[in-house]
């Protein structure tokens, strides 16, 4: 269970959280670039736009409201819903390579954690 939930973290981090070398992304280069990795056609972008957008607006209510607790468990219910939306618009090969980009995150997340 514990695995799934930071599968799912993961992919939701990936999707919506990248970080540049400058800072944080914003919205319209996190979309450019998983557009460009995964070789998104420009109705699969749009609709990543507003997967991406709705996942943003909920995570920002989730950070101003509610306590610690409920918090989490509900970002993770959003954090799954937005991943099962951004899986049903890509085609097996892109799903792969987003598998794949996830991964490389968790990495260096892992390899982060044990450099503190």
């Amino acid at each position: 269970m514990k695995k799934a939930i930071l599968f799912f973290a993961l992919i939701l981090f990936v999707s919506s959280s990248i970080i540049s070398a400058q800072g944080r992304m914003t919205h319209e280069e996190r979309v450019q670039q998983l557009k460009e990795k995964l070789t998104l056609t420009a109705d699969q972008t749009k609709k990543l736009d507003g997967i991406l957008k709705k996942a943003e607006e909920k995570r920002d209510e989730l950070r101003n409201g509610g306590n610690m607790e409920n918090r989490r468990d509900t970002m993770m219910k959003s954090i799954e819903e937005t991943n099962d939306k951004i899986m049903k618009i890509l085609t097996p090969t892109q799903k792969t390579l987003f598998k794949k980009i996830v991964e490389e995150r968790k990495k260096r997340m892992q390899q982060g954690q044990m450099h503190n």
